[in-house]
């Protein structure tokens, strides 16, 4: 019998990046981190929906033609026509690592943003910005609460950046609430060292926990990948890779979080308890992907090696 084909729901902003290096722009390309996962997800050929909202602007009608053409739902996007889009300008140091800076979305009124109805079967991907967005809060936790009771796979990335440690007091209730209605909460060493001022995986996992959460992954570049669980403490080493961008290696990382999960066939509750040989298998390919992206300028897998992945399955 033919098992039903998943759903991935990623959640999140979409925006413009622009990248510079050595004081130059030398690409622009749509991003946003959950844009980039369903672009991923897109691109092998996974029945994928971005809910988010867009400006439908020069730049906006860009992002969405980008959309259609890498197999991403639009069924659940919000747009404006009296907006402007979001930018963001990323500048790569000599380790091409980024700093960002971010304009925001203007138009008139609340953003109001739609959902579609969770199933047993989904895998939800949420965070960024709009996981501690105040105006969307509402909606936003009413329908990861129904992604719980449909027993939907969710998975939380903080991606807390530096230029959000001002408000960091002010979101701190909403971050430890989504690690809550998280299954996995994944995320970089930096994110919670500014989160927790600590990057230690045991104490990070330990505040996980007393948010009413099981599974903690955490990236750290070149040092590699931990992977806390009620039963398994385990850290992976990555690659030694020539790195063009970092841009979307994060959101690449996800990706490949949700794919692999997708491919374990398992309910929610199975994951406390998943064996390690499982969990190898999925961190694995979320380093692959990830490893793949930071050899480019793109935010996400190429169609290439898209195809060899769908090929090997």
């Amino acid at each position: 019998m033919k098992l039903p084909q998943k759903r991935f729901i990623c959640i999140g902003e979409t925006v413009y990046d622009i990248l510079f290096k050595e004081d130059k722009p030398i690409e622009g390309t749509p991003g946003g981190a959950m844009l980039n996962t369903s672009v991923s997800l897109g691109r092998l050929g996974e029945n994928v929906v971005l809910v988010g909202d867009y400006a439908k602007d020069a730049i906006g009608r860009l992002i969405e033609k980008f959309l259609v053409r890498n197999q991403v739902s639009l069924d659940f996007m919000k747009s404006y026509d009296n907006g402007l889009s979001r930018i963001a300008i990323a500048v790569l140091n000599e380790n091409n690592d980024a700093e960002y800076s971010f304009y925001k979305i203007r138009k008139e009124g609340q953003a109001e943003l739609i959902y579609p109805d969770p199933d047993k079967n989904d895998l939800i991907m949420f965070g960024s910005f709009y996981g501690i967005k105040e105006e969307i809060r509402e909606g936003l936790t009413s329908f990861l609460h129904r992604c719980r009771e449909s027993e939907s796979i969710v998975l939380y990335d903080p991606n807390f950046r530096k230029n959000h440690m001002k408000i960091k007091d002010q979101v701190m209730p909403m971050i430890q609430e989504n690690m809550r209605l998280a299954h996995i909460t994944k995320g970089s060493d930096e994110d919670f060292n500014n989160i927790l001022g600590t990057n230690d995986p045991k104490i990070v996992y330990d505040f996980v926990k007393t948010q009413g959460g099981h599974v903690l992954i955490m990236t750290a570049n070149k040092y590699g990948v931990t992977l806390c669980t009620p039963q398994i403490h385990k850290h992976y080493p990555v690659k030694d890779i020539p790195v063009i961008s970092t841009i979307g290696a994060g959101d690449t990382f996800n990706a490949g979080l949700l794919y692999a999960l997708s491919h374990t066939h398992i309910s929610p509750a199975d994951l406390e308890t998943l064996p390690e040989k499982n969990w190898d298998k999925i961190i694995r390919t979320a380093i692959q992907f990830a490893e793949h992206v930071c050899m480019s300028y793109e935010n996400y897998l190429s169609w290439d090696f898209a195809r060899e992945v769908e090929n090997g399955h």
